[in-house]
């Protein structure tokens, strides 16, 4: 396994989407969003039942969460507001090709040797 620590935000402001249903993609979601504010979209990141949607600036996400909270997705209303911050003396550490079948349960036991983890999401094929 590849890691390394990242200090750096990411561009803009970040949105969390939640109750995304299964058959939802990445590229659906982002093609979402594009509709719904058009051009503003950095970054998408999907996990299983939410995803994290980076754009330019607050004023775009402001009208993303305006459009698009409670909107229909697969039958299914998702959840569109403001990223909670994460907590203060955190460092988010990108761990790199993970097999297939690791949990991100696994992923949370082998790193909390090392001392607390606060959050541990596996994200499949998300950049770009």
């Amino acid at each position: 396994m590849e890691e390394y620590l990242s200090n750096k935000q990411e561009p803009g402001v970040e949105v969390f989407v939640g109750g995304v249903p299964g058959g939802a993609s990445q590229v659906e979601l982002r093609d979402l969003f594009e509709a719904a504010v058009p051009g503003v979209v950095v970054k998408v990141a999907l996990m299983k039942q939410f995803a994290f949607i980076h754009l330019r600036d607050k004023a775009a996400a402001e009208r993303a969460i305006q459009k698009l909270n409670g909107h229909l997705l697969h039958c299914h209303r998702v959840v569109v507001e403001f990223s909670p911050p994460r907590p203060t003396h955190t460092v988010k550490t990108f761990v790199g090709n993970v097999s297939a079948t690791c949990t991100s349960g696994e992923l949370r036991i082998l790193f909390q040797e090392f001392g607390p983890v606060i959050e541990c999401h596996i994200v499949k094929g998300a950049w770009g």
